[in-house]
C-alpha cells in the first residue's frame, strides 16, 4: 500500500498574541467633574492658546437645540468677523456668569445674547469677555457645524420665531419635561 502525503495548499499562518496598543496611540477620553469657575478658566486659557475644547452641555437655556447632558459642543477661538447675529458664543456676562447663548445684537462695545430656551431674558457681554464661539455641536450622535445647511435652517427659523417663541417652547417643555437645575 502506498502512503499518502498531506500537502497544504495555503500558507501556514501563525497568529501572534495581540499586544495592547501603546498609550500614545490610544485615544484617551476621560470624564471629570470639577468646579465651574476652575473649568471656565481652563477653557478660556485653552481657547486663548488657539485650541478647541469639547464640553458636555449643562443647562436648559439653549433648548430645544442644545439639550442638557446629552449634547456636546466644541468651542474655539474667534475673530472679529465671526461675531455676528446668530453666532453661538461662550461669554462671561456683565454679572460674571459664564454662559453659552446665541448673539442677537452686536454693538461696538458689547454683544447682547439670548438663550434659545429663553423668551425675553437677555444677557450682555463686552467684546473682551467673549471667550469662544461654537465650532460644532454633536446632537444625538450627529455632528453639525454652524456652516452646515441644517444648522443654518434651524437657527434662522428659531431666530425668526423669537417674538412668538413662548408657544413652541411651551409645547417642547410639555413633551420633554426639563430636569430641575439646582440653584446656586
Amino acid at each position: 500500500m502506498q502512503s499518502s502525503v498531506f500537502q497544504r495548499k495555503t500558507p501556514c499562518h501563525i497568529e501572534q498574541a495581540k499586544q495592547p496598543e501603546p498609550l500614545y496611540r490610544q485615544k484617551m477620553t476621560r470624564t471629570i467633574t470639577i468646579d465651574k469657575a476652575i473649568m471656565m478658566e481652563e477653557i478660556r486659557q485653552l481657547i486663548s492658546e488657539g485650541k478647541t475644547v469639547t464640553i458636555t452641555v449643562k443647562g436648559n437655556s439653549m433648548n430645544p437645540f442644545v439639550v442638557h447632558l446629552r449634547d456636546q459642543m466644541t468651542l474655539g477661538p474667534w475673530r472679529k468677523e465671526d461675531i455676528r447675529k446668530g453666532t453661538v458664543a461662550l461669554v462671561r456676562d456683565t454679572r460674571g456668569n459664564h454662559l453659552i447663548h446665541r448673539i442677537i445684537e452686536v454693538h461696538p462695545d458689547r454683544v447682547v445674547l439670548l438663550g434659545d430656551g429663553n423668551v425675553k431674558l437677555t444677557e450682555t457681554a463686552t467684546w473682551d469677555n467673549i471667550i469662544g464661539i461654537m465650532y460644532s455641536i454633536t446632537r444625538k450622535g450627529r455632528t453639525y457645524t454652524p456652516q452646515s445647511m441644517i444648522w443654518r435652517i434651524y437657527s434662522a427659523i428659531w431666530m425668526f420665531l423669537t417674538p412668538v417663541r413662548r408657544w413652541p417652547l411651551g409645547l417642547w417643555r410639555r413633551i420633554f419635561p426639563q430636569p430641575v437645575m439646582p440653584r446656586r
